[in-house]
């Protein structure tokens, strides 16, 4: 990482707006880093990764950002931060402002070289991975090289939206228009979208290919509106060939939004272009999405990914292990398909830190080192679920969909478990009102305080809630798992 108590910039070596952009992103790469010494990384995960100079002179330095309401964040809580740091990195102080304007921000950080993935081949030496094609420049992501057909582990759970994402790349716009991809997260949406992507470009290295999150496309469409610029964001979004968009389920309650990716969606699809989506739940669950959309959405092909069975599991773990120049025994493969069953995440996660340790440790890939190793993998303690885990644990307990706590539906057999779900992402995770009520169907903090009071009542004169509070808290809390090794008494 480099030195942030480089040497200062005298008056005269200020860089102006009118150098060139790299001597920008080199400056801004080091106030950051100077940042990060003030504040903590997820604060600048949050809000300063996609950030990005935009005009520089003698006197003043203007900062992009993604909308208004980083924007208007940053102003409140972070203006004096950033000036005293602009200071320490330049020797002098700056007048500092924050501007809207999405396609700059982010820029810097999707110019940044990035080292090429490496790979053991079949003598153990590591070496870089072929670059793949290339997406668009005003796509948000890079195709990740392992991502591919070849390296897809495809069973039961998931052989339709496998075959159904080589039938795009052989035949884009012919064989299934929009494709609709649905699943949890972490079961392999992302690794089957970037293989079309990189299959098709393989084919028609010039098929120009848009790949980005929703968020990105609604930040996008603000700024437009915010910066007058809305004939040029329907430009770039229009003038593709293929378009895949990744967690659309974030159109819920965005109004003016959906409005134009409606018509988005109408030019694309009438110029014959292929459409990509993908989603945490199928078109219907989608809270507040707009009937046309539903429609539009059904138009093709909609497939599901569903968490992998048992053998598919183990053959992950296999396939995993082997990536990255190892193979783990067959009864360690076993144990871990057996006790890891939510996603394909959490089983590449194992598999990282297991060999990890192994390596660092010089020892053989056992039961007791799995023991020893992964034991915080099969403990959730309170304070680390998140509100996705809260959610699930709150659907489950009462047979309601997680959508219908995002809905509008008011009835007390919906209401009563939201409000509880409010109640319990208030108490156990970090988030705020306001991003608690997002999760909750776009609903405002005034709603959210109003169930967390409501709830809090309801523990001091009921008994039913309080015995759901207390059973749901401890469901979320610390759980130990039956290790192999472990002494069956548990004593203490």
């Amino acid at each position: 990482m480099e030195d942030v108590q480089s040497p200062r910039l005298g008056e005269s070596e200020i860089p102006t707006a009118h150098l060139p952009e790299p001597h920008h992103l080199e400056l801004w790469k080091r106030i950051c880093i100077a940042l990060l010494g003030d504040i903590r990384r997820e604060q600048y995960e949050t809000w300063f990764r996609l950030t990005a100079i935009r005009s520089l002179d003698q006197n003043n330095l203007s900062i992009a950002v993604q909308n208004g309401f980083s924007r208007d964040w940053l102003q409140d809580y972070y203006h004096e931060t950033v000036s005293k740091t602009v200071e320490k990195v330049l020797g002098r102080p700056l007048a500092v402002e924050f501007v809207v304007d999405p396609e700059r921000a982010g820029a810097g950080e999707k110019e940044t070289p990035q080292p090429a993935p490496l790979v053991e081949d079949e003598r153990g030496q590591e070496t870089p991975v072929k670059a793949p094609p290339s997406l668009l420049p005003s796509s948000d992501v890079s195709l990740n090289p392992l991502y591919r057909f070849d390296s897809f582990v495809v069973g039961p759970c998931n052989r339709f939206s496998y075959a159904a994402c080589q039938g795009v790349a052989e035949k884009p716009a012919e064989a299934y228009n929009p494709l609709f991809v649905h699943g949890n997260v972490g079961l392999g949406k992302t690794h089957l979208l970037q293989s079309l992507c990189y299959d098709l470009l393989q084919r028609t290295p010039d098929t120009r290919i848009l790949y980005l999150s929703c968020e990105t496309f609604v930040n996008h469409f603000i700024g437009a509106l915010e910066n007058g610029s809305i004939e040029r964001f329907r430009s770039k979004y229009r003038d593709v060939d293929v378009i895949v968009i990744d967690d659309i389920h974030l159109l819920a309650n965005k109004e003016r939004t959906q409005e134009e990716f409606f018509h988005t969606f109408n030019s694309l699809y009438t110029r014959g272009k292929q459409i990509v989506l993908s989603s945490d739940c199928p078109p219907l669950e989608i809270p507040t999405l707009h009937n046309r959309l539903i429609s539009r959405f059904k138009w093709g092909l909609v497939t599901e990914l569903d968490p992998p069975c048992y053998e598919t599991r183990v053959a992950i773990l296999k396939r995993k292990s082997r990536e990255r120049g190892h193979e783990i025994p067959d009864d360690v493969a076993r144990f871990l398909a057996d006790r890891l069953d939510t996603n394909i995440r959490e089983l590449e996660g194992a598999v990282t830190k297991l060999l990890g340790f192994c390596v660092l440790n010089q020892q053989k890939i056992t039961l007791e080192v799995v023991r020893q190793c992964l034991r915080e993998l099969f403990t959730v303690r309170k304070g680390q679920a998140s509100i996705e885990d809260i959610m699930r644990a709150v659907s489950d307990r009462f047979g309601v969909k997680q959508a219908e706590l995002q809905s509008r539906r008011r009835t007390q057999a919906i209401a009563y478990p939201r409000q509880l779900g409010m109640y319990l992402a208030r108490r156990i995770t970090r988030m705020s009102l306001e991003e608690i009520g997002g999760h909750f169907g776009g609903r405002d903090h005034s709603t959210v305080l109003y169930a967390v009071q409501k709830i809090t009542d309801l523990t001091k004169k009921d008994e039913r809630t309080l015995a759901l509070v207390t059973e749901l808290s401890l469901e979320l809390q610390t759980h130990e798992p039956d290790l192999p090794g472990a002494g069956a008494s548990g004593a203490s």
